[in-house]
């Protein structure tokens, strides 16, 4: 499989005092890292959606990208500014505020691509909710996603569902994602 990796670090982070989520220290380095490191032998390349700090989010990957929209329209409005930069069959996903996160993890999503080859969208899920933004997407999917963005849709959740997501169970700590900065250690 071509993979590429997306971590979405752009959003508001309004639960968090407006600060730039991912840059956020967790055990001494940067939330971004985690997940940074759980994709980095499973993918071709991995690209950055951020919407400030640029350069400093350049250290850690060769390629960024920014919300088309200005205004922090949500993950998804990240999701389909970098679909246009992707050159891979599959986008690998992951937002950047779940430093527990594990390349098993990962690894999970593609094994359930090679079990349902006639699929093209897969997302973790635990005993109690759904984590859509730890997904796996196939590029014939793009267009359909960035349709239903164009066209108002705001929810994740909502676009997968529509397109006939399959969802992966996982374990429910690596899922833990940090809100708060009370949260941060």
């Amino acid at each position: 499989m071509e993979i590429q990796g997306l971590i979405l670090a752009g959003g508001q982070a309004s639960r968090m005092g407006g600060v730039d989520k991912g840059l956020q220290l967790w055990n001494d380095q940067w939330l971004v890292r985690y997940p940074l490191k759980a994709l980095e032998g499973l993918c071709g390349g991995i690209l950055i959606s951020c919407n400030r700090n640029l350069d400093r989010y350049l250290t850690l990957v060769d390629e960024i990208v920014e919300d088309q929209a200005s205004d922090y329209q949500g993950p998804l409005s990240g999701l389909v500014s970098a679909i246009e930069r992707i050159r891979a069959e599959w986008l690998l996903v992951s937002p950047c505020d779940t430093p527990l996160v594990t390349t098993s993890d990962f690894e999970q999503l593609l094994q359930a691509a090679t079990q349902a080859p006639d699929h093209h969208l897969f997302a973790l899920s635990d005993d109690e909710k759904s984590h859509p933004l730890h997904c796996l997407i196939h590029r014939s999917l793009f267009s359909e996603i960035t349709a239903a963005f164009n066209d108002g849709e705001r929810s994740v959740f909502r676009v997968f569902k529509r397109l006939g997501v399959i969802w992966v169970e996982t374990d429910k700590a690596h899922m833990r994602n940090v809100n708060a900065l009370e949260q941060l250690n």
